[in-house]
């Protein structure tokens, strides 16, 4: 397993995730309406008005995205795509990987992937798919982490991923326009991870 500690992971997978998510966004091809710093009004909604209503006026609209702010959309994405999903029960460069897929893509569904990743290493490892990082989720990551395969688990983790991002762009024509740069994204979140490992094993050279 990597020697990487989980609050340094977590702040080297954010700034990734926040290079990609950048500030203000108003696709019109994207459902989740306008974005600012990767946090949507579709997001906020679903969070309720105790968590979403930023500004305080005591509702949920395109003024409490644009008063979402750097600070504003880490405190969240820690909160609901790190801490609530239990990434830090993950192996840290799994747990990086899982971070910038359920910013991208929910916690569910980067949940499912990784299961469908840990089933091409360990082929039935993991029978019903559940959208959430379970118990048979942290045990089998871990598991191959101590068997020294953390970085394999890894690589099969983007590569289901890209797989993913392929058949909803083929089954959602409208979000084909997002494809390359999902893919961009995946590759370089796969940079980084390399680039963590390889930093990691130069400190204990």
């Amino acid at each position: 397993m990597s020697a990487l500690c989980h609050e340094t992971a977590f702040e080297l997978a954010h700034a990734h995730v926040a290079k990609w998510e950048g500030g203000y966004v108003d696709h019109p091809n994207d459902p989740g309406g306008v974005t600012m710093y990767g946090v949507s009004l579709m997001f906020l909604k679903s969070l309720g008005l105790i968590e979403g209503d930023i500004d305080g006026d005591g509702d949920i609209d395109r003024d409490d995205v644009l008063a979402i702010t750097k600070a504003t959309a880490k405190q969240i994405f820690r909160k609901h795509f790190w801490e609530i999903p239990r990434a830090p029960q993950l192996p840290p460069l799994v747990a990086m990987a899982f971070y910038d897929f359920a910013v991208n893509a929910g916690a569910g569904r980067a949940a499912i992937v990784l299961q469908e990743a840990i089933n091409v290493l360990c082929p039935d490892a993991i029978k019903k798919l559940a959208a959430n990082v379970g118990p048979l989720t942290r045990f089998h990551s871990n598991n191959l982490a101590d068997m020294g395969k953390e970085a394999a688990l890894v690589h099969a983790y983007l590569d289901r991923r890209e797989a993913w991002y392929r058949r909803l762009a083929k089954a959602k024509p409208q979000s084909a326009a997002f494809l390359k740069g999902w893919l961009n994204r995946t590759a370089d979140c796969r940079k980084l991870i390399a680039d963590t490992a390889a930093g990691q094993q130069q400190g204990v050279a």
